[in-house]
């Protein structure tokens, strides 16, 4: 098992673990609460940051960014306390020896809560993969057209109330880039805050 994952396996156990133990702590506290007991209501925005992996596909010699850094931004309105639609902006880069390979996305993308704590998200937009070089002599870059693309996500909420929500996550996003080129998948692991 590769170190990312198994940092990824360890706190998403920890959490896990964590979850279990307050839900059952609050349980008969919550059974006679309706769902709007959780607030979630109006407009709602939020940020993450978090770490993960690039993977790269592709014919040719096409590398794995492992060590790539990870920032998103949400805003949206809630339908209902468990059911949100968001405009979620979605970059992940690495930068090594003065190249920075980037892919960032832009998706709409619908939030729901299977329960009080847990939600899944899913979004369709574009994505856009860059590269730039930075070097004493010498600058160069270049990018992909914006392309079609999809997002996934899954967080638990470690911290909720009426008006806030800390959450920990993982996402994963690709492009659906033209034949010869590369296609890059994005992976992290997040932590981010959410205000209703």
């Amino acid at each position: 098992m590769s170190p990312i994952i198994a940092r990824f396996s360890l706190v998403l156990a920890a959490t896990a673990g964590f979850t279990t133990v307050s839900l059952s702590a609050h349980a008969e506290d919550t059974t006679y609460r309706s769902a709007d007991h959780w607030g979630r209501s109006g407009l709602t925005a939020g940020a993450d940051l978090g770490f993960g992996t690039m993977r790269c596909s592709g014919d040719g010699g096409c590398d794995d960014f492992t060590e790539s850094g990870s920032f998103g931004l949400h805003i949206g309105a809630m339908l209902n306390s468990r059911l949100a639609i968001l405009a979620d902006a979605w970059l992940m880069l690495h930068t090594e020896d003065r190249l920075t390979v980037s892919q960032g996305f832009l998706t709409a993308a619908a939030r729901v809560w299977a329960i009080p704590h847990l939600w899944f998200q899913a979004g369709l937009g574009v994505a856009r993969a860059e590269y730039r070089y930075d070097g004493t002599f010498a600058e160069f870059g270049d990018h992909t057209e914006w392309v079609p693309a999809f997002q996934l996500g899954v967080g638990v909420e470690v911290i909720a109330t009426h008006s806030f929500g800390l959450d920990i996550a993982f996402r994963y996003g690709t492009g659906f880039y033209s034949d010869g080129d590369y296609r890059i998948h994005n992976l992290a692991l997040v932590v981010g805050a959410s205000f209703y």
